[in-house]
């Protein structure tokens, strides 16, 4: 692993300084002692943050960063709190998550700017921030998703499906089920919306009892979609065998790799499940912390939203798992 990451260093060290005539080793390096906040989501070593933790430690080791890690339990008050007391520390960069929206985190950004303190995003963007942002085009993630599940499950024009998410403008994830909500337009697919409580969101097994009172009550559900909640999607297994349904009987899609989600789609009750690859997310927003306060490289954007975990590559993925790397 660390051979790989010295690599991918090496290589980006060689892109920024090749054009230029000082001879590289007359720079200083572009490593060492920076100190840098970085919100990684949920709970420390949580199934949608412990990858994520270890990008992060990686470059940080790498980068010789002090890495100050925060943990919000997804909570966007939580984070945009966090902001504020890693601001009053002083450090060269903090690493955000842009839950909060850009209007409620405008004072931070000024205020990070005016300080003189460069402010990365994962995760979630903050549109018109101007940041470097490292995770997913969430509306496209969403259509994506729903997309998938269709093709991957054999869903077509005229069945049903129930879209459990956020459906609150403005609120984390919206713009993920407003994507999958297209999708499924376009493609005839009839569906219910069905809003998750806050309380789901900290707890995701309170998902679960929500989720199969409405399989009881809509018996011609062909499928459940999660666009954009990690920890509920582990719990689609339990939802279908809680509801008496079979594997494969309902079509089941979310985000976020786990071990119980690879589990599950070993077993046949979980379709699909995209990845937002959270490695990329723990890392590469490091490496753009480091290269902007250096040398003021930013704008930087990466979707990290390109993986897809089936029944087909489930094995494979799940040693990379095991690593921490997905």
């Amino acid at each position: 692993m660390k051979s790989l990451i010295g690599t991918v260093l090496i290589g980006l060290a060689a892109f920024t300084i090749g054009t230029s005539e000082v001879p590289a080793q007359d720079r200083d390096p572009v490593d060492g002692g920076l100190t840098i906040y970085m919100q990684l989501g949920g709970n420390p070593g949580g199934p949608a943050t412990l990858a994520r933790e270890l990008g992060a430690r990686d470059a940080a080791r790498v980068l010789d960063v002090n890495l100050i890690e925060q943990h919000s339990q997804w909570n966007p008050q939580r984070m945009l709190q966090q902001a504020n007391e890693a601001l009053a520390g002083a450090p060269d960069a903090i690493i955000v998550m842009g839950h909060p929206g850009t209007d409620a985190m405008t004072a931070f950004l000024n205020r990070a700017k005016s300080d003189g303190v460069t402010v990365v995003v994962g995760n979630n963007n903050l549109p018109g921030s101007g940041a470097s942002y490292f995770g997913l085009n969430n509306y496209d993630a969403g259509v994506n998703l729903a997309r998938l599940a269709a093709q991957e499950g054999g869903l077509t024009a005229g069945d049903k499906v129930v879209v459990y998410g956020a459906f609150i403008e403005g609120a984390p994830g919206a713009n993920v089920a407003e994507g999958s909500l297209a999708a499924l337009d376009e493609a005839g697919i009839a569906y219910d919306k069905l809003q998750w409580s806050n309380e789901a969101v900290q707890d995701a097994s309170l998902a679960v009892p929500v989720l199969v009172s409405y399989l009881e009550s809509n018996p011609d559900t062909r499928g459940i979609i999660v666009p954009g909640h990690g920890g509920i999607t582990a719990f689609l297994g339990k939802v279908v065998r809680d509801a008496g349904k079979e594997a494969g009987e309902i079509v089941t899609a979310g985000f976020d790799i786990s071990p119980a989600a690879i589990d599950e789609v070993k077993r046949g009750y979980l379709t699909l499940v995209l990845d937002q690859q959270p490695y990329l997310q723990g890392f590469m927003p490091v490496v753009a912390a480091v290269l902007e306060v250096k040398y003021g490289l930013g704008g930087l954007f990466l979707n990290t939203g390109g993986g897809v975990v089936t029944k087909d590559n489930v094995e494979m993925i799940e040693s990379l798992v095991a690593q921490g790397l997905r």
